[in-house]
């Protein structure tokens, strides 16, 4: 079993910057990070090692829900994790808030924004991803993002107050842009405040842009079909096979099937139109993908040649597109694929720290993710909701509520109990 000392002994500078070395190093905190710590900790030979999480936030949302928590179905209290708190409880592992700004993968050393460095034996990249509209859309800054706890709360207030005000003419406009799964989820929701809302807020009118022909495009045909029908029924506007192309303060100017562009009264606009690359994957040095994720092979390896260079740094989540002999794997980034990365992790580091640094006898074989290409999906649409599985559809919206609450509170016990 390794130790803080086959790391390579502290990280600093000569300004004192510096950082014991932990035997695992896990950058972000979130999913995969915080359940890296957990999988570890199961197992008896990963009792021992020191583990260090960095991540700049200190608490984390639970995303499967963050719509619901921005319409005010559930609060913050509820709905988010003391991801910090739940670090510090482990004797042998610690949390530290900060800002990442490098990494140099050949000495395991990362660099935070205050000067500090930090080093480990393994390095687990587990950064997750950002909410961002193109850079092709005109004044995206208008755009609302919701997916980070700042962003959750910046966006809640906002609609706070939209909703709270005058409620003398027209109801307030709410634009959902994107018709993916979290586009409908968000739509249904806002929809939703028309029968059950926190006291003193208005009904919204709401609208959703998707550039597809039809929503959700990688449900089967009659799942769209359904999510189409419980949408409109709820008064959500369909606006299909249209593009914003722009957006300012009060509006969105959206292109139209035919080509066409018009300006769409909006009083607030929410970006669902897919994740990004978080921007510090570009200061990691580490493979990318030609998207711009982290490149990594089927055991979550950065460099996964036949004879690894760097055996020790890691990555997965959000952040992470698998890629074996075949190509890039389909695979779901979803919340529980997360899960099942970190047990992954967690058997190849253990693996490794089982040997001498430096591998004197060569890396032993490690064990590949494996390939889930579905998994039972849980579809919120405001007053209704699907449980999907690949073709097969059930209309359950109050034990689908229940459910994913029992899941929510099962995830932030799993940490905390």
């Amino acid at each position: 079993m390794s130790s803080g000392a086959d790391a390579g002994g502290p990280a600093g500078d000569a300004n004192g910057a510096s950082e014991a070395a932990a035997d695992v190093l896990i950058l972000g905190a979130s999913f995969t990070g915080i359940e890296l710590l957990y999988q570890l900790r199961r197992r008896p030979e990963g009792r021992a090692l020191q583990v260090t999480i960095v991540d700049r936030h200190r608490r984390h949302g639970y995303l499967p829900l963050v719509h619901e928590r921005l319409c005010g179905r559930l609060g913050p209290g509820e709905s988010e994790l003391d991801t910090a708190a739940a670090i510090d409880r482990d004797a042998d592992a610690r949390f530290i808030e900060g800002e990442i700004v490098g990494l140099d993968p050949e000495a395991k050393e990362v660099s935070l924004a205050d000067g500090r460095r930090l080093r480990g034996r393994f390095v687990v990249v587990a950064l997750g991803s950002i909410l961002e509209p193109p850079a092709a859309i005109a004044g995206r800054e208008a755009l609302a993002i919701y997916k980070l706890a700042d962003e959750q709360r910046a966006a809640a207030g906002e609609l706070d107050a939209l909703l709270r005000g005058d409620g003398d003419g027209d109801a307030p406009v709410l634009t959902v842009i994107g018709g993916g799964i979290s586009g409908v989820e968000l739509a249904g929701e806002l929809a939703h405040l028309a029968k059950t809302r926190p006291e003193g807020w208005r009904a919204p009118r709401v609208v959703l842009v998707h550039g597809g022909e039809r929503l959700l495009p990688t449900f089967a045909a009659r799942v769209a079909a359904r999510t189409r029908r419980y949408l409109e029924a709820q008064g959500v506007e369909l606006r299909l096979g249209a593009r914003v192309v722009a957006a300012e303060e009060g509006r969105v100017r959206v292109r139209g099937r035919d080509g066409e562009e018009v300006w769409l009264r909006s009083d607030r606009s929410y970006w669902s139109g897919g994740i990004r690359p978080a921007p510090v994957l570009d200061a990691l040095g580490l493979p990318r993908t030609a998207a711009g994720w982290l490149e990594v092979g089927p055991t979550l390896q950065c460099f996964p040649t036949a004879r690894p260079s760097l055996p020790d740094i890691f990555a997965g989540g959000d952040a992470a597109r698998i890629v074996g002999a075949d190509g890039e794997w389909p695979t779901m980034q979803r919340a529980i694929e997360c899960l099942w990365q970190a047990d992954v992790l967690a058997r190849n580091i253990l693996a490794l720290a089982a040997e001498p640094a430096g591998y004197p006898s060569g890396v032993p074989p490690l064990e590949p993710h494996r390939l889930r290409r579905d998994f039972f999906h849980g579809i919120s649409l405001g007053g209704r909701s699907l449980v999907v599985y690949g073709p097969l559809m059930l209309d359950v919206a109050g034990l689908n509520t229940w459910f994913r609450r029992f899941l929510m509170r099962s995830y932030f016990r799993r940490y905390t109990g």
